[in-house]
């Protein structure tokens, strides 16, 4: 079996074990996303050969809908439709899809960085359950950019960057927003 299969097999068998810690949390469906999306692109892939980038948009743009406190359903209903369409309009143009992702998974990355901002702000705490979800989401940032950039380069950087995310899928399934929380001094000295 070849590394780079073996890392994706491994990858999707820890990522299904988050969810499941992560139950009756306000972050169950941001992890149920995750552990469910690379399986179903991942078969899509092997039964009718569809790119699992093509839906990425899509996934990416469900995990913004998971971290968000907007409760509109009009808002939410626009967005997925203006998402859908920019999914079906670059399907054949990798570079916009990677660029749409690009940027869908910085507005991910934002949501997570304010939310452990306002724990900072409010209760001066440093939570560590955000603060490695913000390096989870930064490489997972990191791992379209590297494509972007350069697609041979960058597929061997996708690859070292999902080996570390199994890492963090195994923390995942071990840490919950309320596990620890780091008190930060009240004066800095």
């Amino acid at each position: 079996m070849r590394i780079p299969i073996f890392i994706q097999y491994l990858s999707i068998l820890i990522w299904l074990l988050p969810p499941i810690r992560q139950y009756k949390t306000q972050y169950f469906t941001f992890f149920l996303i995750l552990a469910l999306f690379d399986p179903i692109l991942y078969s899509a892939y092997l039964s009718f050969g569809i790119h699992p980038l093509q839906f990425y948009p899509i996934m990416t743009f469900l995990l913004i809908i998971s971290l968000s406190n907007i409760k509109k359903q009009f808002l939410w209903i626009a967005a997925s439709l203006v998402i859908l369409i920019l999914s079906y309009v670059y399907q054949n143009d990798t570079e916009r899809l990677y660029d749409l992702c690009i940027i869908l998974y910085s507005i991910v990355l934002y949501q997570i960085i304010n939310k452990l901002m306002q724990i900072i702000i409010q209760e001066r705490l440093l939570n560590l359950f955000l603060s490695l979800l913000i390096f989870y989401a930064l490489i997972n940032e990191l791992k379209f950019i590297a494509i972007a950039l350069d697609l041979y380069r960058g597929a061997i950087s996708y690859y070292l960057a999902t080996f570390t995310q199994i890492f963090f899928g195994i923390f995942f399934s071990f840490i919950t927003i309320s596990t620890k929380n780091y008190p930060l001094p009240s004066k800095l000295s």
